[in-house]
């Protein structure tokens, strides 16, 4: 069970904004559930939420007033956090708002993430190599809001440490097709199931790509999980 601390002197919340992306868990005697939700209004001491919805099924979540809750950010400064709260009550409005304790800042806890999450994902790619006069348009086998895997095409040569540009095209849950593009370095050439695969990491990327990247990464999350396909990747 989550404790919850509220300190008396407050200073202003720099870390959370209008508009933020939320994971919200519950622990019910260990059984944890996740929930996703957005930062609707912020206060002096407490946090208004939309209605959380769960990550497993998307169906809206019943959390009742004394509900302990942990919430996880990711920040302007892509640090990941975390704070425990609780459920104090429910906006009853055209469109409704859970209520939340709003702890001191000083009780934010940062999430040590080694990696970010990676999906199977067929993503149209196109690379430019300038130092070996590489340029080529493929597909990803995978991708994160970190770097991504490419298939190589038949008499391609790359070599890691080599640094280029690549354009993604990605369509997002809600259709949108959006185009990134980002400097990058080769980690790796390796083969699998086959194919040769290049790995590679983006280069000094913007905040706003990744977090358009770590949402369509999400949204392909629980699309797989819908089909079924979580577990047979690989």
């Amino acid at each position: 069970m989550y404790n919850i601390i509220i300190g008396m002197n407050r200073k202003c919340m720099i870390m959370l904004s209008i508009g933020m992306d939320l994971t919200i868990e519950t622990d019910n005697n260990g059984i944890v559930k996740k929930y996703k939700s957005k930062v609707a209004d912020l206060f002096e001491e407490k946090l208004c939420i939309y209605y959380p919805l769960s990550v497993a099924d998307s169906k809206p979540a019943f959390l009742p007033s004394g509900t302990k809750v942990l919430v996880n950010f990711v920040g302007d400064s892509s640090n990941a956090y975390s704070f425990e709260s609780e459920v104090i009550g429910v906006q009853k409005s055209t469109v409704p708002l859970v209520e939340l304790i709003l702890p001191e800042e000083k009780f934010f806890n940062k999430i040590q993430r080694r990696e970010y999450v990676r999906v199977n994902a067929a993503v149209h790619a196109v690379f430019d190599f300038p130092d070996s006069g590489q340029k080529f348009t493929t597909l990803t086998s995978d991708i994160s809001a970190g770097g991504c895997a490419a298939i190589l095409p038949p008499g391609v040569k790359i070599r890691p440490a080599e640094s280029g540009t690549v354009e993604l095209s990605i369509q997002m849950g809600s259709g949108e097709q959006l185009q990134l593009t980002f400097l990058c370095e080769v980690i790796r050439i390796f083969s699998k199931n086959r194919l040769s695969l290049m790995s590679l990491k983006y280069i000094e990327p913007s905040l706003a790509d990744q977090r358009l990247l770590t949402r369509f990464c999400f949204e392909k999350q629980l699309s797989d999980r819908k089909k079924g396909l979580i577990g047979k990747q690989e």
